[in-house]
């Protein structure tokens, strides 16, 4: 199998003398074609392990049900998948709102004023449950003890799951010892790419990966889980009722969906035709969790 041109060497390409590799792992169409890519030859030089943050029952069961098919021994992979957790994000939620709790990983939940103005909480779920804990894994993959000093050059690479159409929102790593990397911007591939690869290559319907009741899923994500997964919306409407008046140390009104309405009560499908023709932003396309946002 031939390795894909880097055609983007100026923007990403691979850390010389990593002591260690390691994929960011996030269940979704971008970070499980990297893996599969990786494990064919296509991009490399091949990770020493692809790493998966582990949110309990937050996660989508599509994305646990690919993580059980990846780990499966009956899977080609050579690649190993290491799994760790910081504790169940939906649990938290939960607690937090039932007054339990004030410790709170606050998912960037919508807000209504008293003049009926949006506002936003600021996102922490991601640094809490994935960013800073994936940064700790590899910290201990690498031989080094929880707070211990870390070397000032770049010494392991991470990748990360930013396809073509995210170029302008890859940066560095803040961490100095570790280099981030894309290999999927360095080939040029798009997110609908990676989907049609993994599933024409491996059989495997791989969606957008995120948490059930993520505030960054769009209308096309809600209409899916409406119409395909009953129970799990379910779920998530209860989340968004629960959010109403239940955010530690927050006195307006949360949703979860931007349009400020109880999610139970959105026709999705009537905001995606109405909308059509028109410019898609971030939020309603319902790419975030998919892209790069969570950090993985």
């Amino acid at each position: 199998m031939t390795m894909l041109p880097n055609l983007y060497p100026g923007v990403s390409k691979p850390l010389e003398g990593a002591r260690k590799r390691f994929l960011m792992l996030g269940l979704g169409r971008q970070s499980v074609a990297m893996l599969l890519m990786a494990e064919r030859g296509l991009i490399g030089p091949k990770p020493d392990a692809a790493i998966v943050a582990d949110m309990g029952m937050a996660e989508r069961g599509w994305a646990r049900e690919m993580l059980r098919t990846l780990q499966s021994p009956n899977f080609p992979l050579s690649i190993p998948i290491i799994t760790h957790s910081s504790g169940n994000l939906e649990g938290d939620f939960e607690d937090a709102t039932l007054g339990i709790t004030n410790r709170f990983s606050q998912p960037p939940l919508f807000l209504k004023n008293e003049f009926g103005e949006r506002g936003r909480l600021p996102r922490r779920c991601t640094r809490d449950f994935k960013v800073t804990p994936n940064i700790a894994e590899v910290k201990r993959m690498l031989g080094y003890a929880k707070g211990a000093r870390m070397p000032r050059e770049m010494i392991a690479e991470q990748w990360l799951g930013f396809s073509i159409e995210e170029i302008g929102r890859f940066a560095p790593n803040k961490e100095e010892w570790l280099g981030a990397r894309a290999p999927l911007i360095e080939i040029g591939w798009t997110t609908a790419q990676c989907e049609r690869w993994v599933l024409e290559e491996y059989g495997l319907k791989v969606l957008h990966s995120g948490c059930y009741f993520c505030p960054n899923s769009g209308d096309g994500v809600w209409a899916a889980m409406k119409r395909d997964d009953l129970p799990e919306f379910e779920r998530a409407c209860q989340m968004d009722e629960a959010s109403r008046h239940g955010i530690p140390g927050v006195n307006n009104e949360a949703y979860i969906h931007s349009s400020l309405e109880p999610l139970r009560s959105i026709d999705f499908e009537q905001r995606i035709a109405d909308r059509q023709g028109q410019l898609l932003d971030w939020q309603s396309d319902g790419i975030a969790c998919d892209t790069g946002a969570c950090g993985t």
